[in-house]
């Protein structure tokens, strides 16, 4: 008996000692959700210890575990910190209150109190000593609070401070060694990327994140993967985007709740409809019945999905059922699901044949792309972000001049070493240093002309080489997924004879005025581009005839209603229409569509030929 009494205070004991080793097990990547939670949990039994230092560990760490998003979630939290808060100010530990408070931080951030989060970061992130700072615990937490005023500042639509902040916080993350910290970072920036639909820019910065992480535990993976796919999606690629999720299911499945697992199978379902796959998404649907879900905003996506499922399958019934589910909803959701729904809900009143619905979702979808469009990414985030890889680069740069400096030291005192073999050395570090100045060179160059190369340069539409390859890509998607898309090429009426009459200075501003009118008519994923002088041509994808008839009115109308140029003259465009045939070549597209402009020309100008 008293030796086992003697094995349990040993145990009690080392465990003791051990508190901010396995903490930092924690911190550092090392295990999954469930593990913390048993970390914690068998921490918290051992409570009190002998050294309030480590109560006072265990306090700020557990902060991180709580659930703010029920009102008996927040009635915990609230108890939790009036018993935390004593134990961390008796342990008289700076950093561990700096950690505490941008904890709370955080949690006022979730629940929307951006001011009182933003008073809890103040004294941390305000710090002067923090280039001083040589604590890896230290640095970390004013990383922490970066990454939290990251967020705040984000949410607020502050874009550039969001970006300094979470650049700042990567450096402090590598400054203090925190490699899995610094990898989460990247997942931040990714997110202000999208955000600012930046999508190329986004998959680059996760697939960095990706590569950084697959060292630590397993649900980093499928995170990160989880953030890939959605930008996938948003850029508008949607076959990479399903094959994302479906490499994720099963871990998905292993690692979370039936919610989690749920969110997974709506992505699925939902995106295999957008790409007419009824027989894919038709399993998801069924597995996600028998599934037990109670989180409110899943339950919105999935009536979302079933609703669009019911409406693909003309089934209208269950479809307006669905739909009568998350009507009224609106104003707690993101943009990007309301203009989901604004689609849903017109695309449903014309199966229905309510006119006046359908005209006025059209309206408000209009309204909400024209302020999607002010919202657009800016060329100063574009150039901090290269200022970041620049830093980078110069980063490794000083650590290849390092390495070639410390070999060169090795060699002088390495009596059997000769002159030649140093000199080599030597030489091999120099090109290295040198190849990865000009590698860098390079890459930032070939960026800047391959975004020039596909750009026309007045307008800053895709031009003729960029769109006609897009035509080619979405016909090549049709023949595959035997979808149905329309083409519509648009010439300026008369357009000579502005250029005559008031000069060229015009005429730009008359192509100009006339794209932005363009831009703003079509939807956000119909790509306009402009193909010669006063010629243009739009790629509606997956639109019938009828749709891309009812587009092209809409341009016409919209253009000759409008006066264009700074001195206020009247314009008009002819349009050619057709539907893409499912056999047809781009070539035979393209002389089709440009013999229906032929003949709206002809007609008199002013008008849509189909």
């Amino acid at each position: 008996m008293i030796r086992i009494l003697c094995i349990l205070l040993f145990a009690t004991n080392v465990a003791a000692n051990d508190v901010q080793s396995e903490i930092n097990r924690v911190l550092h990547g090392n295990t999954t959700y469930s593990e913390s939670v048993e970390i914690l949990a068998r921490l918290e039994q051992q409570m009190p210890y002998a050294d309030v230092q480590d109560d006072a560990h265990v306090m700020a760490f557990k902060c991180w575990f709580s659930n703010t998003s029920t009102p008996s979630g927040l009635s915990e939290y609230k108890h939790f910190l009036e018993t935390a808060k004593p134990i961390i100010q008796k342990a008289n530990n700076i950093t561990l209150k700096h950690e505490l408070a941008v904890c709370e931080a955080n949690q006022e951030y979730t629940q929307g109190d951006y001011q009182t989060a933003l008073e809890h970061l103040k004294p941390i992130i305000n710090t002067t000593s923090v280039e001083k700072t040589t604590s890896p615990k230290q640095l970390s937490t004013i990383a922490t609070a970066h990454i939290v005023l990251n967020r705040i500042q984000l949410a607020k639509g502050n874009y550039q401070e969001a970006f300094d902040s979470a650049k700042t916080a990567y450096q402090l993350f590598e400054k203090a060694g925190n490699d899995y910290e610094k990898a989460l970072a990247l997942k931040e920036i990714a997110d202000i990327h999208i955000a600012l639909y930046n999508y190329e820019l986004a998959i680059e910065q996760l697939q960095r994140a990706k590569l950084a992480l697959s060292k630590f535990n397993e649900q980093e993976q499928y995170k990160v993967l989880d953030l890939l796919a959605y930008a996938y999606e948003e850029k508008g690629d949607l076959i990479k985007a399903v094959e994302l999720y479906e490499s994720i299911k099963k871990d998905v499945r292993r690692f979370e709740s039936d919610n989690g697992y749920a969110y997974i199978l709506i992505k699925l379902t939902e995106l295999n409809i957008n790409l007419n796959r009824l027989s894919q998404a038709e399993p998801y649907l069924t597995e996600l019945k028998t599934l037990s879900v109670d989180d409110s905003w899943i339950l919105t996506l999935y009536n979302f999905t079933k609703s669009e499922w019911y409406l693909a399958t003309a089934q209208l019934q269950a479809a307006v059922t669905s739909h009568e589910k998350i009507a009224g909803q609106q104003q707690s959701w993101p943009e990007s699901l309301q203009e989901r729904y604004l689609n849903l809900t017109s695309q449903l009143a014309a199966a229905t044949g309510d006119t006046f619905l359908q005209i006025t979702s059209q309206r408000q979808l209009i309204d909400l792309i024209n302020k999607k469009q002010q919202a657009l990414a800016n060329n100063m985030l574009i150039s901090a972000r290269l200022n970041f890889n620049y830093e980078q680069q110069n980063r490794e740069i000083t650590r290849l001049e390092h390495e070639s400096k410390l070999q060169q030291k090795l060699l002088a005192v390495a009596e059997d070493k000769s002159f030649w073999q140093g000199l080599t050395v030597m030489i091999t570090c120099l090109c290295l240093l040198l190849f990865a100045i000009y590698t860098f060179k390079q890459v930032r160059q070939k960026k800047y002309f391959e975004i020039l190369a596909l750009k026309d340069e007045l307008t800053g539409i895709p031009n003729r080489r960029a769109i006609l390859n897009l035509k080619r890509s979405v016909m090549q998607q049709n023949k595959l997924n035997k979808q149905v898309s329309s083409l519509i090429s648009i010439d300026i009426d008369y357009f000579k004879a502005v250029n005559d009459q008031y000069g060229h200075d015009i005429g730009d501003e008359l192509i100009i005025s006339i794209v932005n009118t363009i831009v703003h008519t079509v939807r956000c994923s119909d790509r306009v581009g402009r193909v010669g002088g006063e010629e243009f041509l739009i790629v509606l994808e997956n639109q019938s005839l009828e749709n891309a008839q009812e587009i092209a009115e809409r341009i016409r109308l919209s253009v000759a209603e409008k006066e264009h140029t700074s001195l206020s003259i009247s314009a008009t465009v002819s349009l050619g229409v057709i539907e893409i045939a499912p056999n047809e070549t781009t070539e035979q597209a393209a002389k089709r569509v440009d013999l229906h402009l032929y003949k709206a020309k002809e007609g008199g100008r002013n008008t849509v030929y189909s």
